[in-house]
């Protein structure tokens, strides 16, 4: 009897053990998930445009203006961003709240812009620098955020700052008023869910909530690249997001995402 005694307290401090184990948060439970795809271009690669330089010996005497660049092995479309934008914005988790790092840096070298596309969220501030022996300016057009323009003295390695503190719906152009043909374009968000494509047009986004999101994809020289026009209350509307649905832990892949050479033409 003494030993069934025992057998029968063991198994039922085993059995309580088991019943007060930590649970799993819902974070920890369901973990975000991922979307992939890659922009191509559809029909000839064009030439690369290139500014022919007057004004600065340090300059290279032909700039790429980036403002179209395509990989010739297979077509990808650099420089697209991908983005939930900020009126369309989920609820963001706590541990992706706020940016890790709170400067962005854009550099100057060649008489270019580095990077030329890129991301940057309302708690991190943007640092410009300069690699030339030259001077510029940066002058950032945004729609929302207070304007600014400021000098960037040669081989300026410590940065001036640009702060925002509103997301923007599109991305802001950001200029070299002394060299025209320098441009960059930054995305201010106040969530981490956005991309821009690499030198392939292949983006990834992680960590996004599970659920149906809408995504806008954006060019500097397309400008929306998905428009859809419907009729709402009798009047045209155009649509430029679309609805994808993320499943968590899992990686939605929207392919391969073709733009027509035509929509790359020059305005002006």
């Amino acid at each position: 009897m003494k030993t069934n005694h025992f057998l029968w307290r063991a198994t039922l401090v085993a059995t309580l053990s088991a019943c007060i184990l930590p649970v799993a948060s819902p974070i920890q439970a369901q973990t975000g998930g991922s979307l992939t795809g890659q922009f191509v271009l559809e029909g000839d690669v064009p030439a690369a445009d290139e500014t022919e330089n007057v004004k600065e010996s340090v300059c290279a005497k032909k700039v790429p203006t980036g403002e179209l660049v395509i990989n010739k092995d297979n077509k990808g479309i650099a420089n697209v961003f991908v983005f939930i934008p900020a009126v369309k914005k989920p609820t963001v988790p706590p541990e992706l709240a706020k940016s890790k790092d709170k400067e962005v840096l854009l550099d100057q070298k060649g008489c270019q812009f580095l990077p030329h596309a890129q991301v940057m969220r309302t708690d991190q501030v943007l640092l410009v620098r300069s690699m030339d022996n030259c001077g510029h300016n940066t002058h950032p057009h945004p729609i929302r955020n207070a304007p600014a323009n400021f000098t960037v003295p040669a081989n300026e390695r410590t940065g001036l700052p640009w702060k925002v503190t509103v997301a923007e719906n599109n991305p802001t152009q950001v200029k070299c008023d002394i060299h025209p043909w320098m441009t960059a374009y930054v995305l201010v968000l106040d969530h981490p869910y956005a991309a821009v494509t690499d030198k392939d047009g292949k983006f990834k986004i992680e960590n996004l909530p599970a659920g149906e999101l809408e995504f806008r994809y954006w060019h500097e020289r397309v400008g929306y690249v998905t428009k859809i026009e419907k009729i709402v209350d009798g009047k045209p509307k155009i649509e430029n997001t679309v609805k994808l649905a993320i499943a968590a832990g899992k990686t939605t892949d929207v392919g391969t995402i073709k733009i027509p050479v035509a929509r790359f033409a020059k305005t002006n």
